[in-house]
């Protein structure tokens, strides 16, 4: 079979059907793994790959695989840019850990001011192996951990759905069209399925080693099994930092973000979505950059790849299964500046809104009225600034009313609060003055009061 667009880079699929740390939901009885199943397509919340870029020529992609349902069900298949060995496909041990560690430790971390002291919503308000067809090449077979698989590829589509089918590989109808298009861009592909020994408890993550130059995520044969929104992680072990080489670059900026009291919750997703829509979905952001010697990591692989690979990036977003019409690239630039996951907030200003706490701009004092004081100024006719903040979630069940800023200098140095405040008080001598004046009055004015 002729292989072409060798430069095609490879990205793993993470089969994410029940989620670390319950944040994914799991599908129910049907439930099935890889991209295929015996009725539907698995339902993916999420993709988290471990990509290293290797001396040698090749990418190596650790993916990881999290899977619900009956064994026999069990079927995982993603293209290759080319035929690899069965030397090539391996299931680090205890690696499930090492993504867990990975993700705590390059998880975005915020640095608040004090909170405000403000009103706590009430509770509830946050809410067998049949014969080859002579048009389908198998390169390689095998077993290694838990797993059965095979490398295979032809120049017939057709024939190779078949063949697949035949060795109990689940393709559903849906996936045609796009095993096709991989197909025509000369493809391989890695079928992986658990052994007849084994059960779904034994699943683990897998890594595969292929050549390529920079890592490639294929997400147009994850639209089918996506869901809305679905998180797309990427560590890339290399000598220098990762970016985007077809997807945008985006940013979340420090005050569209939205923290609740109960828990800490924040608005990050959203905003990331919000703005990763602003892309028709194909942009990423890059949460963590630097030297893999600055990050502390206890897990042994973690360890070991930090001790050969001097950079390490993370990138994340958010992408629907209709936005996925593109395979996003990686490139690697060294003149990119690094990028920390603590995000210092400790000098912005938080403002209280029933129970939330919205970043300012202003990197001033917090301010906090309450709700009384609020509802007081706004039936004063307090003037009101529309606030640079995100507004809160629904979820949140948060006030989103502006907060009124404090007042900018005028040009002779004073401010227009200052000047608010002197009119203020002159108001106040002037009613003063009047209500002694008139007491005086109506003392002279009383039967018996002394002249």
């Amino acid at each position: 079979m002729t292989i072409v667009q060798r430069h095609c880079l490879l990205g793993l699929l993470a089969l994410a059907v029940i989620g670390v740390g319950g944040l994914l939901s799991a599908p129910s009885v049907s439930a099935c793994g890889g991209f295929f199943c015996i009725d539907i397509p698995v339902d993916q919340n999420a993709e988290r790959i471990i990509f290293t870029q290797n001396d040698d020529g090749t990418v190596s992609a650790y993916v990881q695989i999290e899977y619900t349902g009956a064994a026999p069900d069990f079927s995982w298949i993603l293209p290759l840019p080319d035929a690899i060995g069965a030397e090539d496909v391996e299931v680090p041990e205890a690696a499930m850990a090492a993504f867990q560690e990975l993700e705590v430790a390059t998880d975005p971390v915020f640095l608040l001011p004090p909170l405000p002291d403000c009103p706590i919503p009430p509770v509830g308000a946050v809410t067998a192996v049949t014969a080859m067809p002579e048009t389908v090449e198998v390169f390689a077979s095998g077993e290694v951990g838990p797993y059965a698989f095979d490398v295979v590829g032809s120049e017939d589509p057709d024939a190779l759905i078949t063949w697949l089918r035949d060795n109990s590989y689940r393709v559903t109808e849906p996936m045609e069209p796009l095993i096709d298009v991989y197909v025509e861009e000369g493809f391989a592909f890695l079928a992986m399925k658990l052994r007849p020994d084994v059960g779904v408890q034994d699943v683990e993550p897998v890594k595969v080693t292929y050549p390529s130059e920079a890592p490639m995520i294929p997400l147009r044969l994850t639209a089918v099994a996506a869901n809305p929104d679905m998180a797309v992680m990427v560590w890339i072990y290399a000598e220098e930092q990762a970016a985007p080489a077809n997807y945008a670059t985006m940013t979340i900026p420090d005050e569209e973000l939205v923290f609740s009291r109960l828990g800490n919750a924040n608005n990050y997703r959203s905003v990331m979505s919000r703005k990763a829509n602003e892309h028709a979905g194909q942009a990423f952001v890059t949460e963590y950059a630097g030297p893999t010697a600055g990050l502390a990591v206890g897990h042994p692989l973690l360890q070991e790849l930090a001790l050969r690979y001097p950079y390490l990036t993370r990138l994340n977003t958010v992408i629907s299964p209709e936005e996925m019409t593109v395979d996003p690239v990686f490139r690697y630039d060294g003149t990119l500046a690094d990028v920390s996951n603590v995000r210092d907030l400790s000098n912005q200003r938080l403002d209280c809104r029933l129970g939330a706490y919205a970043i300012q701009a202003a990197p001033v004092a917090f301010i906090d009225r309450g709700s009384e004081g609020l509802a007081a100024a706004r039936q004063e006719g307090a003037g009101a600034v529309e606030s640079t903040a995100a507004a809160p979630s629904a979820a949140l069940q948060v006030d989103a009313s502006p907060i009124e800023p404090a007042a900018a200098p005028s040009a002779d140095g004073s401010t227009e609060s200052t000047t608010i405040v002197v009119v203020g008080l002159a108001v106040i001598v002037v009613m003063a003055l009047t209500a002694l004046g008139g007491s005086l009055r109506r003392r002279r004015m009383r039967p018996g009061a002394p002249g």
